[in-house]
């Protein structure tokens, strides 16, 4: 009895030792020329680094970081005190020992007790080999424009590199598929179409056959269920290649796709978080002013409406307040309608401009800005108002006399009316935030553009 019981004392122990039941992390690392210095480990986040720990090195250049609680899998980071970094791995294995040295952080790097790490760092420097000589066949041609039979001899020899590099990853993939190790190189690898389908004649059925099946196929590699992807750049940037170069630039249509992957990031909680964080963070940063529909979208579907239970409180009223200044006036929307006073008195109504385009142009004649902006829009006026344009100048300040001799000044012969106590509510259902701002309405009097330059508004004109 006594025995059995040292015998199973013993599995244990050796269990416990080789990890199998280990929780927690501890990654001891041992950096050459280094001592007496944080270092910071830390994981990808998207596009952003978030750090998880500090250790500070001793006179030997040895520390240790470790915790109870295990880290969730993903690509991680050492970062040195002046800036330097290499990337890692983590997954099930968390104990194991890192050595570098300062010399070269990332040449000499190597991984004791983490297979992954040392079967990754030898794909690492395979992928740096192959592309080096890649890099200097490429260069190599240049100097053979002329010499055609040369020229495609060492364009097989750039084929047959990155044929054998697709297979290393494919190899890595079919060896190790539940390995974060293979998530990533999976995620890279690219979307081959097979044949296109041709009819009885030879004739292509589909002329975008290439393009339609890669778009269908564009996240084969991504497994939505998998939260280690979100410790990475790889899930973040592929979104977002997708969104901004694969599919049609149209308000509607990425209305459409952002749902679309939303839905399949909802397959795991930090997925979705990941996800609608990544396109909200974008979209509510982005230059291209359609884009503000798909942010609102966003903030409306997702965020206020209780989808994000991350969010606090706080965020959700101010995000609503910004929500509400921004809906009116969204591109494709009908521009807010308002009733203002002439410098006549006449009351000038916005639906009785019956145009086949309207520029709403709002000015202070205090702005300077608008000292330059006034006479060139001006101008522009002179050339296109013949072509069925109208301008309203609205004028944002409340000295009427001030307003009068600008407009006579600057010889401002479109429609001027002003609202000095804004009681039609125009500041906010447009947002007037500063001056000048120029909205671009259609014959319906929907907000073709916003927020525009007089140079744009004549690039537009120009098209037509």
């Amino acid at each position: 009895m006594i025995k059995k019981i040292i015998t199973v004392f013993t599995i244990i122990t050796l269990i416990s030792q080789l990890g199998i039941f280990a929780q927690g992390y501890e990654i001891s690392i041992n950096i050459k020329n280094l001592k007496d210095s944080t270092i910071y480990l830390g994981h990808h986040y998207g596009n952003r680094f978030l750090l998880d720990d500090t250790v500070k090195l001793d006179k030997t250049g040895e520390g240790t970081f470790k915790k109870p609680k295990s880290l969730g899998g993903g690509l991680y980071f050492l970062l040195f005190p002046q800036g330097q970094y290499f990337d890692f791995l983590i997954d099930k294995d968390q104990y194991f020992s890192v050595t570098s040295d300062t010399t070269d952080f990332i040449r000499t790097v190597k991984f004791k007790d983490s297979f992954q790490n040392e079967k990754f760092l030898k794909y690492q420097n395979y992928l740096t080999n192959s592309y080096t000589e890649v890099t200097r066949l490429k260069e190599y041609q240049k100097s053979l424009i002329t010499n055609m039979d040369s020229l495609m001899l060492v364009e097989q020899q750039i084929q047959v590199i990155q044929n054998k590099i697709y297979l290393e990853k494919e190899e890595i993939v079919k060896e190790y598929p539940d390995s974060i190790m293979s998530v990533l190189i999976k995620a890279g690898l690219p979307i081959i179409p097979p044949p296109a389908p041709r009819d009885t004649s030879g004739t292509l059925i589909d002329s975008l056959y290439e393009y339609h099946y890669v778009k269908e196929h564009f996240f084969d590699n991504y497994d939505f269920s998998d939260e280690r992807m979100t410790k990475s750049s790889m899930l973040n940037n592929k979104v977002l290649e997708y969104l901004t170069r694969v599919i049609a630039p149209f308000p509607d249509t990425v209305l459409h796709e952002v749902d679309f992957i939303i839905e399949k990031s909802k397959a795991n909680v930090e997925v979705y978080k990941f996800i609608v964080n990544t396109l909200f963070s974008h979209y509510s940063r982005s230059k291209i002013i359609s884009d503000e529909n798909v942010f609102v979208h966003i903030s409306e579907n997702y965020l206020i409406n209780g989808m994000a239970p991350w969010v606090s409180e706080e965020f959700k009223t101010k995000l609503s307040n910004d929500i509400a200044l921004r809906k009116p006036n969204l591109i494709g929307e009908k521009a807010p309608d308002f009733s203002m006073q002439s410098i006549n008195g006449k009351t000038i109504n916005l639906r009785e401009i019956q145009n086949n385009f309207v520029i709403l142009y709002f000015f202070n004649e205090d702005c300077n800005i608008c000292e330059q902006v006034s006479p060139e829009l001006m101008n522009f006026y002179r050339i296109i108002k013949d072509r069925g344009v109208e301008i309203i100048g609205i004028n944002t300040g409340e000295d009427k006399e001030k307003w009068k001799i600008y407009v006579e000044d600057k010889h401002l012969n479109w429609i001027n009316v002003w609202d000095p106590k804004n009681k039609s509510g125009y500041r906010e259902l447009y947002n007037i935030a500063g001056t000048p701002l120029l909205f671009l309405l259609d014959e319906d009097q929907k907000i073709v553009a916003k927020r525009i330059s007089v140079e744009q508004l004549m690039g537009f004109f120009n098209t037509l």
